[in-house]
């Protein structure tokens, strides 16, 4: 399945202006079969939350953006601002997106939502947030 940050954007927008706003967006990420070789043969050192990452049966990774969807074609063509986790984990998909008025207000409110994610999503979610 190939990851279309345009179609999943605009299905949770009410207007292409919109799509192209400031936003927190929730991407579902995709562990690989053998975590332990991809992080290490991208990493040479395993972060503080690397054993809940490890147990999780799935990833949700929290960011901001003053634009969502040019933010999302980032991640998925890996040119420019790749995520930890992006680079061992494949995006599966759009989980949710919550638009703002300014750029600003979407990133002072990134780490809330990751908090909010993490308390209302079933506990082997593994949720991050840079």
């Amino acid at each position: 399945m190939t990851f279309r940050p345009v179609e999943e954007v605009e299905a949770f927008a009410d207007s292409f202006a919109q799509s192209r706003g400031p936003a927190i967006y929730a991407l579902d990420l995709s562990k690989p079969d053998d975590l332990t070789a991809a992080w290490d043969a991208t990493f040479d050192s395993r972060p503080a939350y690397w054993d809940e990452l490890q147990q999780a049966e799935s990833v949700v990774y929290v960011g901001a953006a003053k634009n969502v969807v040019s933010r999302l074609e980032d991640h998925r063509d890996k040119e420019v601002r790749i995520g930890v986790l992006q680079r061992v984990c494949e995006i599966k998909g759009v989980r949710n997106v919550w638009f703002f008025d300014s750029a600003d207000q979407a990133f002072e409110r990134e780490s809330g939502k990751a908090i909010e994610l993490r308390n209302w999503l079933a506990p082997e979610i593994f949720v991050h947030q840079n």
